[in-house]
């Protein structure tokens, strides 16, 4: 007659799973107020990156379509508007910021607007600064040229 042998099997105790899982809530309950505290700066630079790609954007439609395009932004509403300028003014898109994003300052545009012309150029230089709620701020330069650069 055979005797069967029973390995033993090797696995975690509920004990064990309960510790483990205990010290991963500490180690959550301790990095939540982190997160939060960068939380406005990673939505102003989320913001920020939005908004020079929609300015990029702009400026190809007035090179593709050969029309002028433009963004006005609207500083007590915290939002813009991509318009395209033909016989007729026509808003492409709007989008508004998250809450804790607003315009600091729009400077160097005449009546809040940058403007690109079918050669990609721009209207006129100026400078859009954005300022979370945590008062980080981020600045956004377009030149001339319609080059976009960001800044801190």
């Amino acid at each position: 007659m055979k005797k069967y042998q029973f390995k033993k099997k090797e696995s975690f105790t509920l004990t064990e799973v309960i510790i483990v899982l205990s010290i991963m809530g500490i180690i959550v309950l301790i990095g939540l107020p982190a997160f939060r505290l960068y939380r406005p700066s990673l939505r102003l630079s989320g913001t920020v990156r939005e908004l020079v790609s929609d300015l990029r954007y702009t400026e190809q439609l007035a090179l593709t379509e050969q029309i002028n395009h433009g963004i006005r932004f609207f500083s007590g509403e915290n939002k813009y508007q991509i318009i395209k300028y033909s016989e007729t003014e026509e808003i492409l898109e709007e989008k508004s910021f998250p809450p804790e994003i607003s315009f600091y300052s729009i400077s160097g545009f005449t009546n809040d607007q940058v403007v690109f012309n079918p050669y990609g150029a721009a209207s006129e230089p100026g400078i859009v600064t954005l300022i979370s709620t945590g008062n980080s701020t981020a600045t956004i330069e377009i030149k001339s040229s319609g080059f976009v650069k960001t800044g801190d």
